[in-house]
């Protein structure tokens, strides 16, 4: 075990020190209650390194790997990982407030009561990993892929989905409070009895997706895909569908009020 091969304040001296790093160096290292705040790590292997409760504000991982990595109430705000694979990584309790993603790959994660306020993420994956109760703000994700998240009863609050995918996601009985996801791929999405009014869902392809029950009123389905989608029992009022298309798309007993003619794609 790498880590181990030096004292904790030894490992950070060399941190600190700067340099050319050998890969292996944190492997399995303790670093829990650290303060490494603005550090760069390149390259480097973290598989089994402790970080609880470290100071990590402003540090940069770049083309890391991180298996079985635990960040469990360090504070990483302001700091970016570009270009990393993260493997059952664990972030419960951390703060990521206003950090930068790019090209980096999330399996299997735990962000439970993690703070995303302000993420900022590029061409990012996030598969299998527990976010229902992140707390998710102001938050933009571009060109990512959210894959098998099960995202029920989750709260998000101005969040940006621009052009990115969700495939086999669920949010059901989740609130999206002022949220966008434009020209988003999400066939089946399950968005059962959320409450979103307001959601953007411009140029969305939403095949069979399913909003039964949801509070979707003043939504925005313009140029939307919606074959087979149901939105029966869903409330719809001020909701706009221009543009929109589908076949099948099923609206039982919703309440549809004010959507004046032109709105709503016609059924079959």
């Amino acid at each position: 075990m790498a880590g181990e091969r030096f004292t904790t304040e030894e490992l950070i001296e060399i941190l600190r020190r700067g340099g050319p790093l050998e890969a292996g160096l944190l492997i399995e290292a303790d670093l829990g209650q650290a303060d490494l705040s603005g550090l760069r790590f390149d390259r480097m292997d973290l598989s089994g390194a402790r970080f609880e409760g470290a100071k990590l504000e402003g540090a940069s991982w770049n083309e890391c790997r991180f298996m079985g990595t635990r960040f469990d109430g360090a504070v990483l705000s302001s700091g970016q990982f570009t270009g990393c694979v993260l493997k059952d990584v664990s972030m419960r309790g951390a703060c990521l407030d206003h950090v930068w993603m790019q090209n980096t790959q999330w399996e299997g994660a735990d962000f439970h009561d993690t703070n995303l306020t302000r993420l900022a993420a590029l061409d990012t994956v996030f598969r299998q990993c527990a976010m229902a109760t992140a707390i998710l703000a102001e938050a933009w994700l571009s060109q990512c892929t959210l894959q098998n998240l099960q995202l029920d009863g989750a709260c998000w609050d101005k969040v940006l989905l621009p052009d990115s995918t969700l495939e086999q996601c669920t949010m059901v009985e989740a609130t999206l409070s002022q949220c966008a996801f434009n020209r988003v791929l999400a066939p089946g999405l399950d968005l059962r009895n959320a409450q979103a009014p307001g959601l953007s869902l411009h140029r969305a392809m939403l095949d069979e997706a399913c909003f039964d029950g949801a509070v979707l009123d003043a939504a925005i389905f313009d140029m939307a895909r919606l074959d087979h989608a149901k939105l029966r029992g869903a409330s719809l009022r001020n909701a706009r569908f221009y543009g929109a298309t589908s076949l099948g798309i099923d609206f039982t007993d919703s309440t549809m009020h004010y959507a004046g003619p032109g709105r709503v794609p016609a059924p079959g």
